[in-house]
């Protein structure tokens, strides 16, 4: 009798973990995807570079544009494009010297419409104010003194500087290769209150699976993330950690599970590997979460996950902006932070590090060079649609 009961015991508990098993891999139910609807084809001259990381969708006048930063070629300004018409509609000089001098953008932005732009630059530590001429309205020193890292001076479509009641929020970032810091006391963003000049930082901070003291790693603490202004939400997502960090307050947070079903779990590394050329193309070949965008009009998140890669022979870890090929995938997130879709792309046609968020739906990049269709005088955004897959 009493290896009868034990017997039947250890089959409950079988029974059991195999049902739970079994609820574990359908809680996550897929129900929608993303479908290709359109293309738009922006025209650039030889003055303009195809791939620009400060690209922002806005609305002016019940029609939408798209905001461009030109700045890696001869020509040095902003250029608004009709999404409409898919024309220019009108470009702003940006002034390198003298009183409207801009000697570095590192990033910007409309603040509210085109007539309004943010310009960053960092290596001077200033935000700018401009009006649609490129004239400077205000300029706002940001001093360092009292921080042990990096305030990031820029704006970037997957790490966008955002106003709240007159205060701007800033990213930060570890001062450099080889810094040993203890993640646990960094601060992801500060904040400049525009009306005193105020700088505090906010009680937001890497994970706890950063634990302890350990040499960074070339993008290995990075992170990118979208503030929803409806809701008043933040959402963080680390290069290498599953989970994605949210909070409504910018005090306190929560987190949730939003991994790619074609990556196994992913935590921080904390091991040995090296910032030499050799550590660097191992990092760059990993699989790695980077761009999170939130999409107002359909009140979803798209999560990027690239794929595992191989470097080829004429790549370096230094030009992994570069639009080559890379399989990656979007992961699709409701409100309430539930994972409800997730689509493949190829790497041979798409270049998803240039991607926007606009009215008819998620707009990628394909100034691919793996593109056999590449073209360096047009910008070409593939536009995908959320599609239920049971209709």
């Amino acid at each position: 009798m009493k290896h009868s009961s034990i017997f039947l015991f250890l089959l409950n508990v079988i029974l059991l973990s195999a049902c739970q098993s079994k609820y574990n891999e359908q809680k996550t139910i897929y129900t929608i995807q993303l479908e290709k609807s359109k293309q738009i084809s922006l025209p650039i001259d030889e003055n303009t570079y195809f791939l620009s990381k400060s690209i922002f969708q806005f609305e002016e006048e019940c029609k939408e544009y798209l905001h461009f930063e030109n700045r890696q070629k001869t020509m040095y300004d902003i250029i608004i494009f009709d999404l409409e018409n898919q024309n220019v509609s009108k470009r702003i000089p940006i002034q390198r010297e003298g009183a409207n001098g801009i000697p570095a953008m590192t990033g910007s932005k409309p603040f509210f419409n085109s007539n309004n732009l943010m310009v960053f630059q960092h290596n001077i530590s200033r935000i700018s104010f401009l009006n649609g001429k490129g004239e400077v309205i205000r300029n706002i020193p940001i001093k360092k003194e009292g921080y042990f890292i990096e305030f990031n001076l820029s704006s970037f479509f997957y790490m966008p500087t955002f106003v709240k009641d007159s205060i701007i929020y800033i990213s930060q970032r570890s001062k450099g290769k080889g810094k040993r810091v203890g993640y646990d006391k960094i601060p992801l963003f500060i904040s400049y209150n525009m009306k005193t000049g105020q700088i505090d930082w906010l009680p937001l901070f890497f994970p706890t699976t950063f634990d302890g003291n350990y040499t960074i790693i070339k993008g290995e603490d990075g992170f990118s993330y979208d503030y929803n202004e409806k809701d008043n939400r933040l959402v963080c997502s680390f290069i290498k950690y599953d989970s994605i960090m949210v909070t409504d307050d910018l005090q306190h947070v929560k987190w949730y599970d939003a991994k790619s079903r074609y990556l196994k779990s992913m935590k921080p590394n904390v091991d040995n590997h090296t910032n030499d050329i050799y550590g660097l193309i191992k990092n760059e070949e990993k699989p790695k979460y980077l761009h999170l965008m939130y999409d107002k009009y359909r009140d979803v998140y798209y999560r990027f996950a690239e794929m595992p890669c191989e470097l080829a022979k004429d790549e370096t870890p230094y030009d992994n902006q570069a639009p080559k090929a890379r399989e990656f995938s979007v992961i699709i997130l409701n409100d309430k932070f539930e994972i409800i879709g997730e689509t493949k792309f190829s790497g041979s046609k798409y270049f998803y590090k240039m991607s926007f968020v606009g009215k008819d739906g998620l707009y990628i990049s394909e100034n691919n060079l793996a593109n056999p269709d590449f073209d360096e005088d047009k910008l070409v955004f593939s536009c995908f649609k959320l599609v239920d897959i049971n209709e």
